[in-house]
Parts: structure tokens; C-alpha cells; sequence
């Protein structure tokens, strides 16, 4: 009797529970009487699949604008913390930090105080009038980014002030009841699939709580209830939490976006790991409640911050203004900004050069990587001359090169030379140069895209696909992207040799080869 209890148990088990390994090698574990809905617990979330658009993709743009666009200024910092840093106030004890101030903030204090007044009078609230976007038309904004090569763009929602550019019913704080009187995510996101890009949104409000501390610890407006649903009450505790709750999954089932992205709010105590999982079980259920996928593949992307927060596989890692060393076995992002300093629009902004992003580019999708460039537009929502510039020329690239970026996979290796970014926060402001190359690969395995981040001149080796660690027999072309010309190529014992036309046109970015084989690409020799 034991032994046919137990083979009954085992056949239980067997029938409901299975391992499988899905195409980027993770093993996932499914529960089979729930194949239908996602829950919270790794069993379940591990098995969430990304969407093919946002591995095809590469490159996505992102605004950051606000109400912290009126100030424009960044001081010390970023201009889009204006609200955190205007309330500051120097202890006098010569301190780099203190209970009342932060140092970063001193400057922005001080302009305030020289062009608005004493906060105490003229606090962050009162900007909002000042918020008019009288220039704002969301399909310029969809065009220039459709020109910019974007397959994807991203709204920045709501920023740390917890001003909702969308209309909320549970955020009273919205640019529909208040400033501009209109709804930017509507708006948005219907000029953006006209263009037939996807659509994301940007929530940051989770650090609300403490963004505004120096207004509540100075004693200024935010001690008054009534501003409280924009300044909260100087911490991040439970209310702040189901406050965060409400308007977070309101954003998401209001305008049901192809893209969530996190800033690192939500890592922080007393957010705990149930709270991520709980959004993403939400989320993800909802995307297959409004068609968008079919489990364990709801089509849609959640980008959250820090490694340890979720279960690997379960959301896309961010890493902001950063890059990796090697190729990531999960795909990742890299948010960066057009602006130096800032991510929102600032009087003294500087600005990358398109070359610099399309380096960084190839070097984040040769690691299995997606670009997410943020630019700030002006407060009356016009993009700012100097953003508008390296944009178009990022997309002129694309136009030529786009072979080599979109649709493409990693290599066996991502490449060669000398630079390498910093696998953190603000790691990614290299240079990188001619002796840089970056491979990527067509989905069928045919194509091998070798591009050298600056013109090679008469030096165009690949010492990587060196006769001795490739066998190139397969290969039956190269061409290089620029021109759409067939080179000669020659293989030696220092590297592979690509012989170049002397009409190249070398003012481009960068410079994409495309290594076309019979078959398969060959793979490096072990």
C-alpha cells in the first residue's frame, strides 16, 4: 500500500511540475496548473520571457520633463532635483552633509533665494502655474524620434516630486487639474503608435517620500497637510507606500504600456522585495488580460535597478549611465542622457556628441545590452537645439548602418581595443577609438558585423579572427555598411585584413563591416 501511495504522489508530482531551458540557456521552473498567470514567486516570475521587439530593438529614447523644467538649473547636481535642493539651508558647521542640508543643494538654494524668493514664501508648488508647455506637440516629439532611429520610446510619468503628467484619479497633483490642463501621457503615447513604435512609461515617485525631507525638516510648506500629496511627509513609510501603490498600478492599467521603468526608489526601506514582485505579477497579468502576449510571454518589459532586488530572469536590469565588461547572459539596459549633467532641460546643459552615442551604442549591444537615451525638452515642450542635432545625426547612422544594430544578437565574444566603460552607476563617459571594435550577429547566424568605433584608416585589423582562432573558408564577402561596397579581405596569422576603398566616406561614427558567410558564421576555435 506505502509503494502505491507513493508511485500515485510521484505521478502527481510529475504530472504538474517540469523543467525546461528557454532560448538564453535560463532553467526555468513551470507549476502546470498555473500556465496561464504569473504569481510572485520565483517558480513562477523566472519563467517570464522578454518580448522579441525589445531584443530587436537596440536603441530607444526617453524625455525627462517636468515641473522641475521651469527652474532649469542644476547647480551642483541635476536640474531635475530642483524640488529636493531648493529647500536647503547651510547649518554653518562647514560639513559636507548635515541634518538640514546636503552641499550638493547650497547653490540651488542660493539661486532660488536670488530669483524666486525665500521658499518659505515661493515653494516648489508654486512653479506648477509656471508649467504651460504652450509649445508642446507630441508629434514633433514622436518624429524627431522616429528620426533618432527610436524603436521605442519612454514617458517620464512622474519624477521624485510626485507630479503626475497624466489624469490621475488618485494623485490630485496632475498636469490634467493643474499648469498645462492636458493629459502628456494620452497624448503621447498616440504619437507614438501612429509611428508604429511601442510605448513605454517612467514612475519615480517611490523616493517621494524622502525627496522633500529638507522641506519638512527646515519647516517649510511641506509641513502643511494640504501640499502633502505633492511634498509627502519628509519619509518613505507605509502610507507613502500604498500612496506609491495606487497611482503606480493606475499608470499601468490606465494606459497600458509596452515598457514600465523603475528608478531605484523601490529598492529602499521599508519597500520590501513583495512589493516589486507584487507590481510585476500585476503587470504581467494585465498584459495578458489586455492581449498583448500569451503566458509565460506578456510582451511587455518592466526595467528595475540593483541585481538583488528581483529573481534573475524576472524584469530587465538597468544600469543608469553605465555599461558592462563582458557580454550579460540576461539582456540588460542602459539609461543615459543626451546631457552631461542633467537628465531634464538646464540652461548651462552639456551634450554628448552623436558620435559618442553611437560608440556607446555598438559597445552596449555587443553585450547583449538595449540603449535608452533620455534628452530634457524645455518647459514650454520644445527640444532644445542642441539635443535635436545629435539625434538626427544618431538616426542619419542608423539609416546606413542600422544591419549591423537592429534585429541582431551578440557574438561568441563583443569585441576588441583598449576602452572599456565602468560596470556601475555614471561609468559610461569613455572615449572610445579606432582600435575598438564591436561584433554583432544577424538572428539567422549568417552575418557577422564587425564595426570599428572610429575610421581604421590603413590599419584595419581584426587581430580576434586571426587564422588561428577562426576558420573563415565559409565567409564569401565583406562589405562595408558606409558605401554598400564589397571590399577585399585577407586573412593572416595577426588578424583578419579588410582592404578599404580610398572613396570611403570617413566622416562617419563608426564604421560596420558585414561578414557574410555561406552557411552558418563560423565559431572560434576552442
Amino acid at each position: 500500500m506505502k509503494v502505491l501511495k507513493f508511485i500515485f504522489f510521484a505521478c502527481i508530482i510529475s504530472q504538474f511540475t517540469s523543467c525546461k531551458n528557454n532560448s538564453e540557456g535560463k532553467v526555468k521552473e513551470d507549476v502546470v496548473q498555473d500556465t496561464t498567470l504569473f504569481n510572485s514567486s520565483d517558480a513562477s516570475l523566472v519563467n517570464y520571457e522578454i518580448p522579441e521587439w525589445y531584443k530587436d530593438a537596440k536603441i530607444g529614447y526617453w524625455a525627462t520633463w517636468g515641473v522641475y523644467s521651469v527652474p532649469a538649473y542644476a547647480g551642483d547636481h541635476a536640474a531635475e532635483w530642483y524640488g529636493r535642493w531648493m529647500y536647503t539651508v547651510d547649518d554653518g558647521s562647514g560639513e559636507k552633509k548635515g541634518k538640514t542640508f546636503d552641499q550638493r543643494g547650497l547653490k540651488m538654494a542660493a539661486f532660488h533665494k536670488e530669483k524666486y524668493g525665500d521658499p518659505a514664501v515661493f515653494g516648489y508648488k508654486d512653479f506648477i502655474p509656471m508649467f504651460k508647455a504652450e509649445k508642446w506637440n507630441a508629434d514633433e516629439w514622436a518624429n524627431l524620434f522616429e528620426e533618432g532611429g527610436a524603436k521605442f520610446f519612454v514617458f517620464m510619468a512622474m519624477h521624485h516630486d510626485n507630479f503626475c503628467l497624466w489624469d490621475s484619479k488618485t494623485q490630485p497633483y496632475n498636469s490634467v487639474r493643474m499648469g498645462p490642463k492636458r493629459d502628456f501621457t494620452a497624448e503621447m503615447k498616440i504619437a507614438v503608435k501612429k509611428k508604429g513604435m511601442h510605448f513605454g512609461v517612467s514612475n519615480h515617485s517611490a523616493w517621494n517620500g524622502s525627496f522633500f525631507e529638507y522641506n519638512h525638516i527646515n519647516g517649510f510648506d511641506g509641513l502643511k497637510k494640504e501640499n502633502q500629496g505633492l511634498y509627502g511627509t519628509g519619509k518613505v513609510d507605509s502610507l507613502a507606500i500604498d500612496r506609491w501603490w495606487k497611482t503606480t498600478i493606475e499608470l499601468a492599467d490606465k494606459y497600458q504600456p509596452d515598457l514600465y521603468y523603475f528608478d531605484w526608489g523601490w529598492n529602499l526601506k521599508p519597500f520590501q522585495e513583495k512589493h516589486r514582485r507584487k507590481f510585476l505579477t500585476h503587470y504581467y497579468n494585465k498584459a495578458l488580460e489586455w492581449g498583448k502576449g500569451k503566458y509565460p510571454a506578456p510582451n511587455v518589459v518592466v526595467n528595475y535597478k540593483n541585481r538583488s532586488k528581483l529573481p534573475v530572469g524576472s524584469a530587465v536590469l538597468d544600469l543608469e549611465r553605465g555599461g558592462m565588461k563582458e557580454i550579460e547572459k540576461e539582456l540588460w539596459q542602459n539609461d543615459t542622457s543626451l546631457g552631461l549633467k542633467s537628465w531634464s532641460y538646464a540652461m548651462d546643459e552639456e551634450y554628448r556628441s552623436a558620435n559618442q552615442v553611437v560608440d556607446m551604442l555598438m559597445d552596449i549591444i555587443s553585450k547583449n545590452g538595449v540603449l535608452l537615451l533620455n534628452i530634457g525638452p524645455k518647459a514650454d515642450g520644445s527640444i532644445p537645439h542642441e539635443a535635436a542635432i545629435p539625434i538626427k545625426e544618431i538616426g542619419a547612422w542608423l539609416k546606413i548602418n542600422g544591419e549591423a544594430v537592429y534585429a541582431t544578437r551578440p557574438w561568441e565574444i563583443f569585441g576588441e581595443g583598449p576602452t572599456v566603460p565602468n560596470e556601475k552607476m555614471h561609468g559610461d563617459q569613455v572615449e572610445y577609438t579606432s582600435k575598438d571594435i564591436r561584433f554583432t550577429k544577424s538572428k539567422d547566424d549568417k552575418n557577422l558585423f564587425v564595426t570599428f568605433l572610429g575610421w581604421p584608416s590603413n590599419d584595419a585589423i581584426v587581430t580576434s579572427l586571426k587564422s588561428d582562432k577562426i576558420d573563415l573558408t565559409s565567409l564569401e564577402k565583406v562589405t562595408l555598411l558606409s558605401n554598400n561596397e564589397d571590399i577585399k579581405w585577407n586573412q593572416k596569422n595577426d588578424g583578419l585584413h579588410f582592404y578599404l576603398p580610398q572613396n570611403s566616406n570617413v566622416n562617419e561614427h563608426a564604421y560596420s563591416f558585414k561578414l557574410a558567410f555561406k552557411d552558418k558564421i563560423t565559431g572560434l576555435k576552442k
